[in-house]
């Protein structure tokens, strides 16, 4: 509001606005000084104040009195005037600067810039002068004890204004002041009061004439910049005749329950969006029983639009009136605070359609904000959720690409067979697809899926009556037979299946031909000690699937007890082999499970006998076996994944041992043969790092044996690993070279600085003209690259003498000495070498 005047113009009244205290709009008024600033003078001090002239004494009654001359100007006021004019003397001043209204209910204006409710009673006095007696009225602003009002006003966080209509003044409680300080409001900003909306708005109402008159009280809220809400209510004060007196506001804090109900709207929207968004059906009943709300999944459901719904009775849903009754609630009674909900786990109810579906009802009884009852109901669709169930059901039994049973409905039927009548002829078989994995590579996924799915297919249009395929994993099929008599015996079987998945298929126009490899079991394929269940002849039927891959493509075994046997005794080994590895940890107690570790060393010797380096070879003394040969627990270890382990291990304890050893004028050397932990493994050369610094071992004595398989192609940063070892000293030989990428042309790429010589090599090299060939070519080569040659299983002396006519550097086999204990080599290093064909033995050899 900027601008009252033109509301009061119309009233007689000018001004600019409400405010507190003074009010121009009153000083403008007809008959007012425009100099009239009373309230300074008020509250100016005696001395200050004007001088009245001198004047014949008149008795003044005890009443609030003052004497005045004819033009208004007070002369004299008597004590109890000056106290209900606030202690202030208003000699000097104009009555018009102090009463404002009529005499019958004017307004006295205090020198604490309140007004007080007054009757004038005017006196004629001699000398033209006037007595002016004021009577207050009950409700005057004269003192009284306001504390308990305070005191309400500071409790309720409330306030009130008042406007005087006639004065255009705007007074305010202490405890609205208090209030607008509080939440940090400016009651008198650059745009007046922060009432005179609601002041401008009653004003303007009053404006309209006496049939608007009872209009002009109302209520609003007022949003203040520190987000508190103020609520503000507007009445009319009127005199006894009727006319609009004064505006008096009461204002309250009501921001906490604002805030409250604003939370409550919030969660009643979300409550309302969950139960729109839910896909379960939900409809609310009122305490009669009818519908009066329903969310979009129950329309859905029922086929019926919202407002069909509303006002239906919740009965009538039902498609089952004998049941009805029954088992839905009494909708007249009014639930009670615990009552438990009510389930009905199925009805049919009645769609729009005139059809029916069958459906879950829960009630829960609730009460309304208004606290009559009210009714949630919550429906299910039965027969959707019993198809979801028979899907997931279908889900765990039936593989979703070939559509064909998976390996939980395969062992169920399988055990199913094993408890009926023939059982001893129950027989299983897996078939797995040879080198599968070209298809994905070659054609992609999509291809391999679409392979499968004709495999899957001619699997079930072609297998013998009382046969079942499935499809376990991948490329592995199973057929389950109930009666292997009736389909030629458990070979006749498996060859069949073969056959099936053998031949031509094409696939996106490509012609891709498959073979499989399968394996058959029965319950006499087993230990006479298991009864055999399904999972025991799907076990052994992988057994003999594996040992048919080995044979080659298309080659069916049949699964027997030795097979089964020794498949189950590769897996108790290789527990026992790992216990054994983890045994030298610190505080473990695995040694007596898996027995212990150990090094032999077999020496590699010079054509005069003296020992260049040492071979570590690993050996297992097993607690039940004995001694565990290398030939039977390094396949384990490689099927199992534990080479890198052993290596790791090998790798420390060779580097320990060596430390040890005695040094003639020539460093000795131990050379570890590594098969899984490989210059390709990110942690190639911290592990070799951490075994050497941790023994103590040179660099320069450490030679580390690599196949040639696992040296060719490698990438830049195995090699890099292996030139930063060789720039330590660590040297690396290629192991068994010629039986893996047997090319002379290899020879060059491989970062290596010896060439052992396979025994394959060195056993016809005396007798072979082939042999011979191939192990002069070699050695040519590797002394060509200036590299050394080192020949493996020289254990005669004609093939020592030839190898040593070729130019070999190094030999190692049963000739010079088999794998000799720690303290055997140990003693060997300290007499001097070994005796070879063209040497006597020496001295004192010490073995």
């Amino acid at each position: 509001m900027n601008d009252l005047a033109r509301v009061f113009g119309d009233t007689g009244r000018g001004g600019e606005g409400p405010r507190s205290g003074t009010a121009p709009d009153v000083l403008d008024a007809p008959g007012v000084p425009e100099d009239a600033g009373y309230l300074d003078t008020l509250d100016a001090p005696p001395s200050s104040q004007p001088v009245a002239p001198d004047v014949p004494d008149v008795v003044l009654p005890q009443a609030a009195t003052m004497l005045c001359d004819r033009s208004g100007v007070v002369l004299r006021a008597n004590p109890a005037l000056r106290r209900l004019a606030g202690s202030a003397d208003p000699t000097g001043m104009r009555l018009t600067q102090l009463l404002v209204g009529p005499d019958s209910d004017a307004r006295l204006v205090r020198a604490d810039r309140q007004l007080a409710r007054v009757r004038v009673v005017r006196w004629p006095q001699a000398g033209d002068r006037v007595a002016v007696v004021l009577v207050p009225f009950p409700d005057s602003t004269a003192p009284s004890d306001d504390a308990p009002a305070l005191d309400l006003e500071r409790a309720t966080r409330s306030g009130t204004w008042t406007f005087d209509l006639a004065a255009g003044t705007l007074t305010r409680s202490e405890g609205l002041v208090e209030l607008y300080r509080a939440i940090g409001v400016r009651p008198d900003g650059p745009e007046g009061p922060v009432e005179g909306e609601q002041v401008e708005r009653a004003c303007r109402i009053l404006r309209r004439g006496p049939e608007a008159v009872g209009d002009a009280g109302h209520a609003a809220e007022i949003r203040t910049g520190g987000r508190a809400v103020l609520s503000c209510r507007t009445r009319v004060e009127r005199t006894p005749g009727g006319g609009p007196l004064r505006l008096i506001g009461t204002v309250q804090d009501v921001t906490d329950r604002r805030r409250a109900e604003e939370r409550a709207q919030r969660s009643g929207r979300r409550f309302a969006d969950l139960v729109s968004a839910i896909t379960t059906g939900v409809a609310m009943v009122d305490g009669r029983g009818r519908i009066i709300d329903a969310n979009p999944a129950l329309c859905t459901l029922l086929d019926a639009d919202l407002e069909q719904l509303r006002g239906v009775p919740a009965r009538s849903l039902s498609a089952d009136p004998q049941r009805s009754d029954a088992e839905l609630p009494d909708w007249q009674s009014a639930p009670g605070p615990d009552a438990p909900p009510l389930r009905v786990d199925a009805m049919p109810l009645v769609r729009a359609d005139g059809t029916s579906v069958r459906c879950e009802i829960v009630v829960h009884p609730s009460p309304a904000d208004d606290g009559r009852p009210f009714w949630l109901l919550v429906v299910t669709d039965v027969e959707q959720r019993d198809r979801a169930a028979t899907v997931v059901a279908d889900a765990d039994r039936v593989d979703a690409l070939t559509r064909l049973p998976n390996r939980v409905a395969a062992l169920e039927l399988v055990d199913r067979l094993l408890a009926g009548p023939t059982a001893a002829r129950v027989a299983l078989v897996c078939g797995d697809i040879d080198d599968f994995a070209r298809v994905n590579v070659s054609l992609g996924h999509e291809a391999g899926d679409a392979l499968l799915v004709e495999l899957a297919g001619r699997l079930q249009r072609e297998l013998p009556v009382g046969c079942t395929a499935a499809r376990l994993a991948g490329d592995e099929f199973a057929v389950v037979c109930a009666d292997h008599a009736e389909v030629g015996g458990p070979a006749g079987l498996a060859a069949r299946v073969t056959d099936l998945l053998h031949g031509t298929v094409t696939v996106d126009g490509n012609p891709v031909t498959t073979t499989a490899s399968a394996g058959v079991a029965t319950r006499q394929s087993g230990p006479e000690s298991s009864a055999g269940s399904g999972t025991d002849l799907l076990r052994w039927a992988e057994v003999a699937m594996c040992g048919a891959k080995r044979q080659g493509r298309r080659a069916v075994r049949v699964a027997d007890r030795a097979a089964v046997e020794a498949a189950d005794r590769q897996l108790v080994l290789e527990a026992e082999l790992r216990a054994a590895i983890e045994a030298d940890a610190p505080g473990s107690s695995s040694g007596e499970i898996g027995g212990t570790l150990r090094l032999e060393y077999q020496p590699v010797v010079g054509s005069d006998g003296t020992v260049l380096s040492a071979e570590a070879l690993l050996r297992w003394s097993h607690p039940r076996l004995g001694e565990v040969t290398p030939g039977e627990f390094l396949p384990v270890a490689q099927r199992g994944g534990l080479q890198r382990d052993l290596d790791r291990w090998v790798l420390r304890t060779a580097a320990r041992e060596a430390a040890g050893w005695p040094q003639g004028g020539q460093r000795i050397s131990v050379a570890v043969n590594l098969a899984g932990l490989l210059p390709s493994d990110p942690d190639f050369l911290d592990e070799v790092t951490a075994a050497v610094t941790g023994s103590g071992l040179p660099w320069d004595q450490l030679t580390l044996e690599l196949v040639e398989t696992s040296l060719v192609a490698l990438p830049p940063p195995a090699l890099g690993a292996m030139s930063e070892l060789v720039r330590r000293g660590v040297r690396f030989a290629v192991d068994d070279f010629g039986t893996g990428y047997s090319s002379l042309s290899r020879l060059k790429e491989l970062p290596a600085q010896t060439v052992k010589v396979d025994r394959a090599f060195v056993v016809g090299v005396g007798t072979d003209p082939a042999d011979f060939a191939l192990a002069r070519a070699v050695v040519e080569v590797a002394r060509a690259m200036g590299r050394a040659t080192v020949a493996e299983g020289v254990e005669t002396a004609e093939q020592f003498h030839v190898l040593r006519g070729l130019g070999v550097t190094g030999f190692q086999g049963w000739l010079f000495a088999r794998s000799l204990r720690p303290d055997e080599l140990v003693r060997v290093l300290r007499g001097g070498g070994l005796p070879t064909p063209s040497t006597p033995p020496p001295a004192a050899s010490g073995w």
